[in-house]
């Protein structure tokens, strides 16, 4: 179509400059600046159809201009209303205190009250356990699935505002997507969970109110969490935003001191020993005396004779949560590692199971030492140089004949010698560790360096667990990274009556402290009062002393674990009795596969 036809057409129409200007129609000058083409589209519409689009399309240029306005006003009206009359804190979603808030929000405040909410399965746990009824079918079964529909939905705030009522005060919470600074779009692999953050806001110039609100969530929070342990794992690296992070894995009911199977001395001893490190006033007794503010334990005996148990009751006792490193994991680099260390709390358990299983791989600084102390001992305490001094004068010939050979040195033999030795530390962490990916691996320099390192962290209680000591390193046991060793034997006369006493017990009525250590008897240990035996403060056999005497009479001393005996215990739950008669037949029993085991393992080392 051609245009300029089309607007030789349109009569023209002559304007005067003195007519008033209207409101609803602007002049077709301006509108061909904000719509390019604006004057050939309202001759053709006019022409052709017989309608003057001008009027509406003022109409709506004014209205989107007044819409932009508003907004730009409404926009630095709220900006200045929130730089002088509101203020704000902002939560990260990786911090504790971000789960802490929303699980408040969600036990506290009903979704009644906001529109928007964001539905999470929520797991059955422990409190539901005294509620058996609901949970078996007609015939007694247990059934899982009726158990765990008891546990409704969590209900929590979704992104957008929404109010908040406290104490007569009220809160503006506001959650969203943070934005990465310099980046719009952020890809997410696997199953990583959105990176949240909440803005908490107040009215007035001060935080105070808002710091008041979270120290109640704080407290309510760890209100919630006594008597439970919490167990956090090193995040994975596909999830976690930095290098070092740490997960909750999840928070179990602490285990009461009185439970594990020790000796009482040991107990206590440990328990002292703990408690006067983490002192409030032991930092300044240590920075004063120059020393490292750490501490590290040793827990090394057969398995199952309780080493991870002790720890877990320690961190009950004194409301510590527990790190957990597994350095046979295969991505683990040392670099990690010290990432891993550094970001601990400054008061926690970090507990290294099965350092002896851990492939740790020495290098050329850690086999140095050892090496020069082995031929120092085979020579007679001579070192390496003086038990070559005689043989020098007699080699003299010897080695001007060689000389000539050692100057035709090639660099291709450089490159076959460094092969050789490359292949041979690769098969060597391929043995040690054969699931270790290349260029991963923890050397023994690495670990003592994340453990009292210049730049390690300090206020750390480090335990150790071990089912053989003899194979540990000496530089890793020495003292100042280990500074108490705990013995774990196998089970003797008292600790297996005590350990029957225990399973049999009657518990149909709950104790006064629901199985936690009170805070008496955390004292009463840290004093020195371990007990060999739990207060009879529920209803108790007559005859379950005379039965647990009895039932350690058949078992001779140093012979089988605490765990081996609880697992035999665990078949007659409900019959003290009858694992007293029981006994001797699942002796027999047990060392006849006890000899078995051995006896393949001598064939093996035989073949060997």
């Amino acid at each position: 179509m051609d245009f300029r036809r089309l607007s030789k057409l349109q009569p023209q129409q002559a304007t005067n400059a003195s007519d008033p200007l209207s409101l609803t129609e602007l002049p077709s000058n301006i509108l061909d600046a904000l719509l390019p083409g604006y004057s050939l589209i309202s001759k053709y519409a006019l022409s052709a159809l017989g309608l003057d689009i001008s009027l509406f399309v003022s109409v709506a240029v004014i209205a989107l201009a007044s819409l932009k306005g508003g907004q730009y006003l409404y926009n630095k009206a709220t900006s200045a209303f929130r730089y002088f009359l509101v203020s704000s804190v902002y939560i990260d979603e990786h911090d504790d205190l971000f789960d802490m808030l929303m699980d408040w929000l969600a036990t506290t405040h009903t979704s009644s009250s906001r529109r928007s909410v964001r539905a999470k399965t929520t797991r059955a746990n422990d409190e539901f356990d005294g509620m058996a009824d609901d949970a078996l079918d007609s015939e007694g079964m247990f059934d899982y699935n009726r158990w765990s529909a008891r546990t409704p939905p969590r209900y929590e705030p979704y992104y957008g505002r929404h109010i908040i009522w406290h104490n007569g005060s009220v809160f503006f919470f506001r959650r969203s997507q943070k934005q990465t600074v310099g980046q719009s779009l952020q890809v997410r692999w696997g199953n990583s969970s959105e990176d949240d953050i909440v803005q908490l806001d107040c009215l007035g110039r001060s935080v105070e109110p808002i710091r008041q609100l979270l120290r109640t969530v704080k407290i309510w929070s760890l209100q919630r969490q006594r008597n439970k342990t919490t167990i956090r794992h090193p995040t994975a690296k596909d999830r976690a935003r930095f290098s070092g992070s740490w997960s909750k894995t999840f928070a179990r009911p602490s285990r009461p001191m009185d439970t594990v199977i020790l000796d009482a001395e040991q107990k206590n001893m440990i328990i002292n020993d703990m408690n006067e490190y983490l002192h409030p006033l032991s930092p300044k007794w240590y920075a004063t005396r120059g020393i490292p503010y750490r501490r590290g334990y040793l827990f090394h005996g057969p398995p199952g004779t309780g080493k991870t148990s002790l720890s877990f009751a320690l961190a009950g006792i004194f409301g510590l949560e527990i790190y957990v490193i597994s350095l046979q994991e295969p991505t683990l680099s040392e670099g990690d590692l010290m990432q891993l260390f550094n970001g601990l709390p400054k008061r926690c358990i970090v507990l290294l199971e099965d350092v002896d299983a851990a492939g740790l791989i020495r290098d050329g600084r850690s086999d140095a030492e050892p090496s020069d102390a082995k031929a120092k001992s085979k020579r007679g305490g001579k070192t390496a140089p003086e038990a070559e001094q005689p043989a020098k004068d007699a080699s003299a010939t010897e080695t001007k004949e060689t000389k000539p050979a050692e100057t035709d040195y090639t660099l291709k033999d450089l490159a076959r010698e460094l092969k050789s030795i490359s292949s041979s530390k690769g098969s060597e962490r391929t043995r040690d560790a054969p699931n270790r990916q290349p260029g991963t691996g923890i050397s023994l320099s690495g670990l003592l360096n994340a453990i009292d390192g210049v730049a390690s962290h300090e206020g750390r209680v480090l335990i150790m667990t071990t089912n053989h000591p003899e194979k540990l390193d000496a530089a890793l046991v020495r003292p100042g990274r280990v500074d108490r060793r705990v013995k774990f034997a196998l089970a003797k006369k008292p600790q297996i009556e005590e350990l029957f006493y225990r399973m049999y017990v009657s518990s149909e009525t709950p104790s006064a402290t629901n199985g936690h250590v009170s805070e008496k008897q955390v004292n009463g240990h840290a004093n020195g009062n371990v007990t060999s035996k739990p207060s009879k403060t529920v209803a108790v056999d007559d005859d379950l002393d005379d039965l647990a005497r009895k039932f350690a009479s058949h078992i001779p001393d140093d012979t089988f674990t605490p765990a081996e005996i609880q697992n035999h215990l665990m078949r007659y739950k409900d019959e003290p009795r009858v694992a007293l008669e029981k006994v001797d037949e699942w002796m027999k029993e047990a060392m006849s596969e006890k000899q078995d085991i051995e006896d393949a393992e001598n064939g093996s080392s035989t073949e060997d």
